[in-house]
Order: structure tokens, then C-alpha cells, then sequence
């Protein structure tokens, strides 16, 4: 990945905490040819850019076996599309959203301890949000790469 208005240095270190977001700044400055003070810096000022947001923990969702996940395509009418938007952001079970090409489509991926507790959510998102054109639910099988679990 390459990351536009960051020098090459920046894209290396970007990459390598990729990898292993607890590489130590020796280890990245290595890697990259920079002392472990620079990379430090460098680090510091990618954080404060808000190039890096944050560092966390991966945890699989298969092996939290207490969740399943979920991912929800909703297609609104344009005057209902930022209810719907907002809805889906605020609601407990949902982890991300994003607004994908298309008439008014919002992807959401979701998590809930069961079933039933994803057909309530399901029921609760068509009742309660207005002008939904289509509403549809998949369950995930399997994370082939990335992580879906909230960051908080």
C-alpha cells in the first residue's frame, strides 16, 4: 500500500507496522535504514497527521465463538439516506459502515451473540429506518484477511 503525500521513509515504516504493529523502533529503524530516535519522530508525526490512528490488538472472530458476524446491504431512498447512515453507525451490533457506489447503499458489518439477536436487529433496522429500498444480511463464514472487530 502507498500512502499519497507521505515520503517513501514513511510508506516503509507505515508498512512494516503492517505487519507488526509492535515492532520497536530499533527493529523498524533496521529495516529501514534510520536511527531508532528518527523513527521515533517520524512515527510522531504520522500519529499526529492522523495518518496512524491507533494500534490494537487482532482478535479472530471464529475463535470468539461467542459472536457472529454479519454484514448488512441497505439500499435507501435519497431523503431517508442519512437516517439510515446514522441509524446503522449508532446501533450497538454494528462495528463499520461504509457507503459503497450505487443509489444511496450502505454496507455494514455487524456482530451479535446469536441468530436471534441478528433477525431482531434486522427487524428493528427495517421498521425503524425510513424509505429502505432493500435490505439484505449475510453471515460470515470465514475472515480470509483483515479484521472486522471493533476497535473500541
Amino acid at each position: 500500500m502507498r500512502i499519497k503525500g507521505i515520503d517513501e521513509l514513511d510508506n516503509r515504516i507505515v508498512e512494516l507496522l503492517l505487519e507488526d504493529g509492535r515492532m520497536s523502533y530499533s527493529a523498524i529503524g533496521e529495516r529501514v535504514g534510520l536511527s531508532r530516535t528518527a523513527v521515533k519522530t517520524r512515527i510522531t508525526a504520522l500519529e499526529q497527521s492522523g495518518v496512524i490512528k491507533g494500534y490494537r490488538a487482532v482478535v479472530d472472530p471464529q475463535i470468539a465463538s461467542e459472536l457472529m458476524t454479519f454484514v448488512v446491504n441497505v439500499e435507501t431512498k435519497a431523503e431517508t439516506f442519512e437516517e439510515c447512515r446514522r441509524i446503522l453507525a449508532n446501533a450497538e451490533q454494528t462495528v463499520t459502515v461504509v457507503q459503497t457506489t450505487g443509489n444511496c447503499r450502505l454496507l455494514a458489518i455487524c456482530v451479535a451473540p446469536d441468530v436471534g439477536t441478528m433477525r431482531d436487529f434486522l427487524n428493528l433496522v427495517y421498521t425503524v429506518v425510513p424509505g429502505i429500498v432493500s435490505i439484505s444480511a449475510n453471515s460470515v463464514l470465514d475472515v480470509v484477511k483483515g479484521s472486522i472487530l471493533s476497535e473500541k
